[in-house]
């Protein structure tokens, strides 16, 4: 077998089968183009044997103000998925060794119908929240920051800039390397204020 079943719900379509490679660096580059960049993934639910649902998503899709697709149900209704989404069955034990594992048709079919059911389509227009905006790096330590990924020019000519990595991501390499260039566009992080503690 060298294609397995995922689930893509692509911006204004339907959720539907999505054929993908069984080799994972393949795997991983065809995630990559489906949904326009670097991704993050979370587990929705468990669907038995230690298998669980995964949601695959652009992990810069807010800053690049992807379309709105599919809106979560109450009481997440606030939560927007913007850009494409892929789902896909991983086992939790060996999820990073074995990669995505294939979703039988029937199941599939189910899948398909709750997801329909479950995530609401969005207009298209609908606009992040302040707080969707916001990232932390180094959750729960003493270096813990929040920033917002802020759209700055290209610093210097495009074309004689040097770059760390090759992937849909990229960082400058300016000796600072503090800039992302993605599909183009170039982002900084900015970080913002701790917020004070009143004390009574």
């Amino acid at each position: 077998m060298t294609t397995l079943n995922a689930i893509i719900m692509e911006v204004g379509k339907d959720p539907a089968v999505y054929k993908l490679s069984t080799a994972i660096d393949k795997q991983l580059e065809e995630i990559a183009s489906i949904l326009g960049g670097n991704f993050v993934s979370s587990r929705l639910f468990e669907v038995g044997n230690g298998l669980s649902l995964h949601i695959f998503l652009n992990d810069m899709a807010i800053p690049l103000q992807l379309t709105a697709n599919r809106r979560f149900p109450e009481p997440d209704q606030d939560q927007i998925i913007y850009g494409n989404a892929l789902f896909l069955i991983i086992d939790d034990t060996n999820g990073d060794e074995e990669g995505a594992l294939d979703i039988p048709n029937s199941i599939c079919d189910i899948f398909i119908s709750k997801l329909k059911e479950s995530l609401l389509p969005c207009n298209g227009d609908e606009k992040p929240n302040l707080d969707a905006e916001i990232f932390v790096e180094n959750p729960g330590t003493n270096e813990e920051r929040q920033f917002k990924w802020e759209e700055v020019q290209a610093p210097g000519k495009e074309e004689e800039l040097k770059f760390i990595g090759q992937g849909y991501v990229r960082i400058v390499d300016d000796g600072i390397c503090d800039i992302l260039e993605v599909r183009g566009r170039y982002f900084k992080q900015k970080y913002l204020k701790k917020k004070q503690k009143n004390f009574q």
